[in-house]
């Protein structure tokens, strides 16, 4: 098998220069009285100068904020300064009221730069349910400090750890949460059934982080020091972040949490059942909560001068050297040297070996550029932006997908090729093309016992934004919408079915099945329009599966009717939508569409759509598009937040080698 080059064009840190050293005050007095002796003075005659006047205190502002999950009373608040999630000493600071108000007289200079911070301790009160039981923080981006709330903690965090603006990040997180309103509003002052949905999942996710502060009580990070709660809280809302639509779909699950007319103190039982659900299923610990703060503290640095041909592994699963898969970035020395927009290229480099045969890669996706429908070939040579000195970087994939990424970095030449790999699987964070860490890489008892990494070997920490919005469609025949023969409209054999236009299959996917379903209806492939199936657990823990699907109705209005249908787990989950001979399907929103041409093609968009539908690693809309007489599954992405950890290719090569695939 030959070498696979695989690469990142990044170096170590280089450590900061020791603070330059100041003489003590005793050291300064003794200067001050040779200074005097050596000009004659000390005399009882000699006139002493007046101190000079201190500086006047810098001109203020009073930033008044409101803290809400309800209304928090006794949190202290701050301007974060320092950015580590704690309020310190020096930093402008002030305690909560019984409405959950404070006012922070901030120096002019500071304004608009610092996140504002809230900590929550156990001596507080929730206007809600009462004393605050667990410690936890709420933050606010610095040019939004009206209120601090769940929400406005989300939306920082994802500004934060993205590089996009406040508008961008509110605007992520309220389509992942599928809010009607914006995530920075006061939903305490919201009495509609959409502000109770807001401050339901506010709530749900305060108690999630209360959940994983005492999961992760007593973290140690890699260097085996003790954790600070303001690195554990970034982590826990980093996290977070990756399970939006798990909180929106756990809200949605449970009768008592989706009630709009139950309490928020009645809720609370139901809300400690799902978060610990929740908790479980983010798989963050005690034992690897610091596997994330070490990647956050790592420092950044840019790209080399001289450009070089560079590999980064994105991805690597390994069973044996007969059954593996390497996903990996390259670019030659040209590839590596800005053009005359300053943007570098690379090309993709995908390989799937099984049982010693390997598996063309095929990219299925037909992109919408703006311009045309593009089938994007396997060595299309995409453009990326320089790594500058933020470690901020913006990537165009396929001429269509755009993307934004943060990296840090970090040496790890001369340690354990068995210890690194035990950290990249131990992350709890999903890279959301491939998905969870733990699948990541051989397990580390297959490499060799003291094999340590060469010089040069680097890991890079990526934080990557979809930036959201680009449309396309699968253009295999898996991911054609079909419809039967007309002359036998219930044959489940799928083989029968034939292509449909756009026409011909909203027509035949017309009605409404909720009251009246039949079994042939809901049988095999005449399910009507299959839109997703999701496991789930109950409230009582016990797992069950919901299938969505879409009916069209017939006439002018262009309405369709989204359909959630609990399935039998005891039978087959494509062949039965009833329990004990009842169907379990009902209307869970009634959506407008509209059928446009873009390009050559037709494409059926829904103006809004059930959040249950989005609770993968891929986070989007759904489309049908119709070209040449035939409609396929498409979508449109969301944006989303994935995480990254890329091998260079010196480090890279070595482990390949260490597993015998050279």
């Amino acid at each position: 098998m030959t070498q696979r080059p695989v690469h990142s064009s990044m170096q170590p840190s280089i450590p900061a220069p020791a603070p330059f050293l100041r003489p003590t005050r005793a050291l300064a007095t003794v200067a001050l009285m040779a200074g005097l002796t050596a000009c004659g003075g000390g005399g009882s005659d000699s006139a002493v100068p007046a101190p000079p006047p201190p500086p006047p205190a810098p001109a203020t502002t009073a930033l008044k904020t409101t803290v809400v999950d309800g209304a928090l009373e006794k949190a202290v608040v701050c301007l974060d300064k320092n950015s580590n999630g704690l309020c310190d000493a020096g930093e402008p600071t002030a305690t909560t009221d019984a409405a959950g108000n404070a006012t922070l007289n901030v120096p002019n200079e500071d304004l608009g730069k610092y996140a504002v911070l809230a900590m929550v301790g156990t001596d507080a009160i929730d206007a809600d349910t009462g004393p605050v039981k667990t410690a936890f923080t709420l933050k606010a981006p610095a040019d939004t400090t009206a209120l601090v709330s769940p929400l406005t903690t989300l939306v920082e965090t994802q500004r934060a750890n993205t590089g996009s603006s406040t508008t961008d990040a509110a605007a992520a997180v309220q389509a992942q949460l599928g809010l009607s309103g914006s995530p920075m509003a006061d939903f305490t002052q919201d009495s509609s059934a959409d502000g109770k949905l807001a401050a339901t999942l506010a709530r749900l996710i305060v108690v999630t982080t209360q959940v994983q502060r005492n999961d992760t009580s007593g973290a140690l990070g890699v260097d085996g020091k003790p954790l600070t709660t303001g690195q554990i809280d970034s982590v826990i809302n980093i996290r977070l972040l990756q399970q939006l639509q798990t909180l929106a779909t756990a809200v949605q699950d449970n009768p008592s949490l989706a009630d709009p007319n139950t309490s928020m103190a009645d809720k609370q039982a139901s809300m400690e059942t799902t978060a610990r659900q929740v908790a479980d299923a983010s798989g963050l610990t005690a034992a690897n909560v610091g596997v994330v703060a070490a990647a956050q503290a790592q420092t950044t640095t840019p790209e080399a001068t001289t450009p070089t041909e560079t590999s980064s592994l994105r991805w690597f699963s390994f069973t044996n050297a007969s059954n593996f898969y390497i996903r990996a970035f390259e670019a030659s020395a040209a590839q590596n040297t800005p053009d005359a927009n300053g943007k570098r290229h690379f090309t993709e480099y995908r390989e799937r070996v099984v049982n010693d045969v390997e598996s063309p890669w095929m990219r299925p996706q037909v992109y919408w550029t703006g311009s045309a429908w593009f089938s994007c070939p396997t060595d299309f040579v995409h453009e990326v932006s320089n790594i500058g000195s933020t470690g901020e970087t913006e990537s165009l994939y396929c001429n269509a997908m755009r993307s934004r990424a943060k990296q840090s970095v970090r040496d790890i030449s001369g340690l354990k090729m068995a210890d690194i790999v035990s950290e990249i699987r131990s992350s709890p964070l999903l890279d959301s093309a491939d998905g969870s860490f733990a699948d990541w890489g051989p397990q580390p008892s297959q490499l060799p016992a003291n094999a340590t990494w060469p010089s040069g070997s680097t890991l890079a920490y990526r934080t990557v934004t979809d930036l959201g919005g680009t449309e396309y469609y699968l253009g295999n025949n898996a991911n054609r919408a079909t419809i039967p023969p007309a002359n036998d409209p219930n044959n489940p054999d799928g083989n029968v079915w034939h292509s449909a236009s756009l026409a011909e299959f909203v027509a035949w996917n017309a009605g409404d099945f909720a009251s009246n379903v039949s079994t042939a209806q809901v049988h095999g492939n005449n399910a009507r329009v299959l839109v997703t199936r999701r496991d789930y657990l109950k409230p009582d823990g016990s797992s069950a599966y919901k299938r969505y699907m879409v009916g069209f109705e017939p006439g002018g209005e262009l309405r369709a009717r989204f359909y959630e249908c609990e399935g039998d787990t005891s039978q087959n989950r494509n062949a039965t939508l009833f329990i004990n001979g009842v169907s379990t399907c009902k209307v869970i929103l009634v959506s407008n569409y509209s059928i446009s041409a873009v390009g050559d093609a037709k494409v059926l968009r829904f103006s809004a759509e059930p959040t249950q539908l989005n609770v993968s690693n891929f986070q989007n809309y759904r489309l049908f598009v119709e070209r040449g007489g035939i409609t396929y599954l498409g979508y449109r992405d969301k944006q989303m937040v994935s995480y990254q950890q890329r091998l260079n290719k010196v480090a890279a090569e070595a482990l390949l080698a260490s597993l015998g695939l050279n």
